[in-house]
């Protein structure tokens, strides 16, 4: 078995920082069905751990998968976020890289389809363009058919997020909890949900 205290003096935004890293390198060869979702999450572990000088083999890095695809079906929204979206009027979406119906698993576990229907949410693997790509926010704009200076996005990856959606003309939220990269494709950064509520809250008054 895979033990979470070989992770206990490691520094914690820092590992998962370099985790989707790994994912990133590979993410193209999962977006074609190179390799599956199961081995990008071994390569993903694996690669983090070798950063951080944790010994780790093939099994352990099975059972970390493991692990991590039954927490996936184990997921919550946060009850503030539940009640922001209960009383918003605003119209949203979601654009998010990753294979179809694994995306649509983690949305569903999140009870995201109570709050934002089917039509408006969009995968990288559906729509066949993944963010970065300005393409991918242009899919959703056409859809929508509304100019893209009229949407804010909301994203926790810098390059993927703030720079992909600045270039398709968008305004921008980094939510940076894992306090990593920044920059200036970033119109308003928060670090935690509260003040990405107290933001939204404030934009829409």
């Amino acid at each position: 078995m895979f033990d979470p205290a070989l992770l206990r003096n490691t520094d914690r935004d820092q590992f998962y920082a370099d985790y989707r890293k790994a994912g990133d390198v590979i993410f193209d060869q999962v977006q074609n069905g190179t390799i599956s979702i199961d081995e990008s999450g071994i390569y993903r572990i694996k690669e983090a751990c070798k950063k951080h000088g944790i010994p780790i083999d093939d099994k352990k890095a099975q059972d970390f998968q493991n692990m991590y695809r039954n927490y996936q079906s184990n997921i919550t929204m946060t009850d503030d976020l539940k009640a922001y979206l209960i009383d918003s009027d605003a119209m949203i979406g979601v654009l998010t890289n990753g294979e179809h119906s694994h995306q649509y698993a983690k949305l569903s576990a999140l009870g995201v389809f109570d709050f934002i229907p089917s039509t408006r949410i969009f995968t990288s693997g559906k729509i066949g363009y993944a963010k970065p790509d300005p393409r991918s926010f242009e899919h959703v704009m056409k859809t929508f058919n509304d100019d893209a200076i009229n949407w804010y996005y909301i994203g926790d990856h810098y390059r993927n997020d703030m720079v992909g959606a600045k270039k398709a003309g968008m305004k921008t939220i980094h939510f940076n909890r894992h306090h990593q990269e920044e920059g200036d494709a970033s119109d308003y950064v928060v670090y935690t949900e509260k003040e990405l509520i107290d933001l939204l809250k404030e934009l829409s008054a």
